[in-house]
Formats: C-alpha cells, sequence, structure tokens
C-alpha cells in the first residue's frame, strides 16, 4: 500500500524519493558520476537498467513483444506504453485540462503548456526548452554535430526521428495514414498536421497578431515577421533568414546541390516541393481548384495568387513608393527597381539582373536555348510566358481586363500598360534627362540615345540598332520577308 511517504532525500538539493536507489541515481546527476560502462563502445551511465538499454542497441537484443502485435521493444516501459494504443488505455490526466496520455512523460510535457515551464537551457544562447531532448537537438544547431547517418546513403542528421524519416524516402515506407482520407505519410507529424486541414483545427497563434496556424513551427517563422529576427546565418554568405529551411535551400544556390530527381525525366531540384510541382507537368494533375471560378492549377501557391484577380488583394506593398503587389516576390524585385539592387550576373557575360528568372531567360540568349513549344505550331520560346501569350493568338485568349474601359489583352503587362494611359502613371524615369515612360523597355531604348550603345546587329551586314525591333525590320531588306499581308 503506497503511503506517500519520501524518506530519502537528495544530499544536493531538495528533492526526495521513496526509493532509496532512485535517490543514488538522482544525486549522479549532481556529482556527475556514471559508474556503469557500455561493453562495446565505452559509454558511461549513471544507472545500470540505461546501459543494458543502450547495449541493446549494440546487440540488436529486443526482449519485449507486443501483446496485440508483433512489434518488440527493447525496453519494457516502451512495450506497455505502445500496448495502450491497442487498449485505448490512458491512465495520465493533465491537471489543468482533460486530456489524457498513454504515458507520463508526455504528460509532463503537456503540462508544461500550462505552467509556461521550460526547464531546460541551452548551453550556447538563451533559448529553453520543455523537453531535453528538444534542448540537445538544438545545441547541435551550435555545435553542428550530426551524429545519426542514413543507412542508405552518406547523408546525417541532427536528431534521429529526422533521420528515420529521411530512409523512409528510400525504403518508400508511408506508416501513416489520414483518418479522413487515403493520404499517407511517411512520419506521424506530418500525417496530424495534414488531418488538421479536414477538421480545421489552427492550435497556434500570433502573439503579435490573430493569425492562426496548423504548426507551430510556421506560427514561430510568422512571429519572426513582427520580431524581425533572423537566426539562421548562410554559412557562405552573409545572409540571414527567419526560418531554417528557407536557409539551407539557399546554402544550395552556393554548393550547387539539387538532391530532388523528377520520377519522369533527368530534371533536379533544391526544393522537394518544386520537384513535386514539376512532377505534375507529366502526370496533369491540378490538385489546386480557384474558389471563384473553375480553372485547376498544380500548386497551391499559383491558386492562391489567382484568386487575388478575383478578389483585388494586394497585400505586399512597396517600402518605397505607393504600389501594392498580389505576390511577394513580385513586391520584392519591384524594390530593387528603387535600391538598384541587382543581385544575378549572367554567367557568361557582366550583365546583372534584379531578378533570377530574367536572368536565367537572358542566358538563353547566349545558348540558344528555347525549351517552350507552341501546342497549335513550331514556334518555340525561352520563356514559358511569351509561350503562353503566342498561344493566345491561336485561342484568341483575352485574360486580362481594364479596370477602366473594359478592354481585354492577352497578357498582364500589355493590360497593366494600357491603364496606365488610363492612370497617366509614368513610373521609369531617363538617368540622362527628365523624360518619364510607362513601359520599362521603351525607358532603355530611350535611354540608348544617350549612350549611343546600339547592342543589336544585323547577321547579314554590319549596321547595329539600339532596338531589337528595328534590327528585325532592317534584316527584312535582307531577306526579302514581308510577314504583314495587306
Amino acid at each position: 500500500m503506497c503511503t506517500g511517504e519520501r524518506p530519502y532525500k537528495c544530499r544536493f538539493c531538495d528533492k526526495t524519493f521513496t526509493q532509496k536507489g532512485k535517490c543514488t541515481v538522482h544525486e549522479r546527476i549532481h556529482t556527475g558520476e556514471k559508474p556503469y560502462m557500455c561493453r562495446l563502445c565505452g559509454k558511461t551511465f549513471k544507472c545500470k537498467t540505461s546501459c543494458i538499454e543502450h547495449e541493446r542497441i549494440h546487440t540488436g537484443e529486443r526482449p519485449f513483444k507486443c501483446r496485440f502485435c508483433d512489434k518488440i521493444f527493447i525496453q519494457k516501459g516502451h512495450c506497455t506504453v505502445h500496448e495502450r494504443i491497442h487498449t485505448g488505455d490512458k491512465p495520465y490526466k493533465c491537471r489543468f485540462c482533460d486530456k489524457t496520455f498513454t504515458d507520463k512523460t508526455s504528460y509532463i510535457y503537456h503540462e508544461r503548456i500550462h505552467t509556461g515551464e521550460k526547464p531546460f537551457k541551452c548551453r550556447f544562447c538563451d533559448k529553453t526548452f520543455t523537453k531535453k531532448g528538444h534542448c540537445t537537438v538544438h545545441e547541435r544547431i551550435h555545435t553542428r554535430e550530426t551524429p545519426y547517418m542514413c543507412r542508405f546513403c552518406d547523408k546525417t542528421f541532427k536528431d534521429k526521428k529526422s533521420c528515420l524519416s529521411h530512409e523512409r524516402i528510400h525504403t518508400g515506407e508511408r506508416p501513416y495514414k489520414c483518418r479522413f482520407c487515403d493520404k499517407t505519410y511517411k512520419d506521424k507529424t506530418s500525417c496530424i498536421y495534414h488531418e488538421r486541414i479536414h477538421t480545421g483545427e489552427r492550435n497556434y497563434k500570433c502573439r503579435f497578431c490573430d493569425k492562426t496556424f496548423i504548426q507551430k513551427g510556421h506560427c514561430t517563422e510568422h512571429e519572426r515577421i513582427h520580431t524581425g529576427d533572423k537566426p539562421y546565418k548562410c554559412r557562405f554568405c552573409d545572409k540571414t533568414f527567419k526560418a531554417k529551411k528557407t536557409c539551407t535551400q539557399h546554402e544550395r544556390i552556393h554548393t550547387g546541390e539539387k538532391p530532388y530527381k523528377c520520377r519522369f525525366c533527368d530534371k533536379t531540384f533544391t526544393q522537394k516541393g518544386h520537384c513535386t510541382v514539376h512532377e505534375r507537368i507529366h502526370t496533369e494533375d491540378k490538385p489546386y481548384k480557384c474558389k471563384v471560378c473553375d480553372k485547376t492549377f498544380n500548386n497551391k501557391i499559383t491558386c492562391t495568387h489567382h484568386e487575388r484577380i478575383h478578389t483585388g488583394e494586394r497585400p505586399y506593398k512597396c517600402k518605397f513608393c505607393d504600389l501594392t503587389f498580389t505576390q511577394k516576390g513580385h513586391c520584392t524585385v519591384h524594390e530593387r527597381i528603387h535600391t538598384g539592387e541587382k543581385p544575378y550576373t549572367c554567367r557568361f557575360c557582366d550583365k546583372t539582373f534584379k531578378d533570377n528568372k530574367s536572368c536565367i531567360y537572358h542566358e538563353r540568349i547566349h545558348t540558344g536555348e528555347k525549351p517552350y513549344k507552341c501546342r497549335f505550331c513550331d514556334k518555340t520560346y525561352k520563356d514559358k510566358t511569351s509561350c503562353i501569350e503566342h498561344e493566345r493568338i491561336h485561342t484568341v485568349e483575352k485574360p486580362y481586363k481594364c479596370r477602366f474601359c473594359g478592354k481585354n489583352f492577352k497578357d498582364k503587362n500589355t493590360c497593366i500598360y494600357h491603364e496606365r494611359i488610363h492612370t497617366g502613371e509614368r513610373p521609369y524615369k531617363c538617368r540622362f534627362c527628365d523624360k518619364t515612360f510607362t513601359q520599362k523597355g521603351h525607358c532603355t531604348v530611350h535611354e540608348r540615345i544617350h549612350t549611343g550603345e546600339k547592342p543589336y546587329k544585323c547577321r547579314s551586314c554590319d549596321k547595329t540598332y539600339k532596338d531589337k525591333t528595328s534590327c528585325i525590320y532592317h534584316e527584312r531588306i535582307h531577306t526579302g520577308e514581308k510577314p504583314n499581308k495587306c
């Protein structure tokens, strides 16, 4: 019979215990004593049980078998907790809410959400944690220690969970199934987060605004927009990031690593999501549908951006002027007009660009690559947008409508340029005189009057021109081509 008596008191702190052995093991936390050594690797432990359980990692011994299925375990406690999945038994109840748990550890960690207790502090920074394991894994960010190695490749990880999840990429194992649909996942956390899409549960609320999130990590990242905190620094340059994932993806620009390969062609990607979206070109899968019209998309972001055409929402505002944008990336690129920043350099010449896309398209002038082919004729293009716009000549589709007069256009830029006739906006100013223009291209061509630059050369003679159109018209004198029929 349990009397509640705890007669054994630690010599170093106020903790008390029901058993002398437990008190002795606890005191070793203070003394640092670890008298039990693994016979196979030399690791030391403060209690005999931990040493025995550790040695089973080396020997592969798993002496405890579940009574309900074939699963076996190194520790009896792990087996007992697992069996509660079958029995539904949850003997541990939170003192602050009605939540119940299958194991004591989860129950203790949960109660710390209510109490705010974070007893484990990082040795390298001021971060504190509710769980010791989380603290240990976090400290590896500082030490760069990655002790867990994949059995199938050379990749290493700072925590066991990430390593196991990664290995399932090789094995194809997806043991976690959604309760509401047929989707399966290689890790439990991803499955739980997915199920919240069905339930609508968004447990994590931003401390600074009313936004709520399915995942705690997403909430933490979002809060950094408010705090300006960017704790992750690139190892190769001075760039900092608010999310570790973004930092890792950025570092691949430096290393050239593209670990994700398309299942249908030889294309490789720095991000798994980009690979998944690309594969949908092959499968023609378009799982995202516009809530306003019947248009479908192969990725969620494009769908969200499209829906803003209907709603008129433009949530991203330039820091330097009043222009607003439907996409954050467009806003960032636009702001570089003000700052003059051009971070992307052509690999073949010294030309620099304010966005990666323009740089890639420019490089195709050097390589001659035109990967996009019209579905209706043999014309090819170096960028997808030009190809889509060309195809609208065949389909006669004009999806962009002027906000002021109702005129329709086959491409967005032409519509924007047209609307500037109504608004009088001329955002592009010549660097050499006071002339302003509605289009950047017109401004660039005009500036060549001042600089004398004529970058377009006739292929048949030595004549040069300041704009491409004039060069094309001139070349027709040599070829005799008359494409415009009366």
